[in-house]
């Protein structure tokens, strides 16, 4: 399931740096949870693992999470800089804050790359 557009939406993208509104009126806000709405962390996941693949090229999938600290809740409406970075073995270590700084996910993982 494709989240771009329907989730978030990229406003730029300069290298792996790329900075993103979160779209409100996703139906997964309606139960999780209703009057104050936050975006679980499974499609947090999924929106970096959407953003690295933009930056790679092609569709990528993880195939191990070493560490995943969600520090602070994201919500609709929010703007966030996404910062990946993807080495020659598919080591991702990425971060979601916002542009103030605040951080809201650290992610260190490993990826590979889905073949057509």
């Amino acid at each position: 399931m494709k989240l771009q557009d329907s989730l978030y939406k990229i406003l730029s993208q300069e290298g792996g740096t790329f900075e993103v509104t979160m779209l409100e009126g996703h139906p997964v806000y309606e139960g999780h949870f209703p009057g104050q709405p936050i975006t679980p962390g499974v499609l947090s996941l999924a929106m970096v693992r959407e953003c690295a693949s933009l930056l790679s090229g092609g569709e990528l999938r993880y195939s191990a999470i070493k560490n995943c600290r969600l520090t602070a809740m994201i919500r609709p409406g929010e703007r966030l800089i996404i910062t990946i970075a993807i080495d020659q073995d598919h080591q991702l270590t990425a971060t979601v804050a916002t542009p103030d700084g605040e951080q809201k996910l650290q992610l260190d993982g490993t990826l590979f790359k889905v073949e057509s």
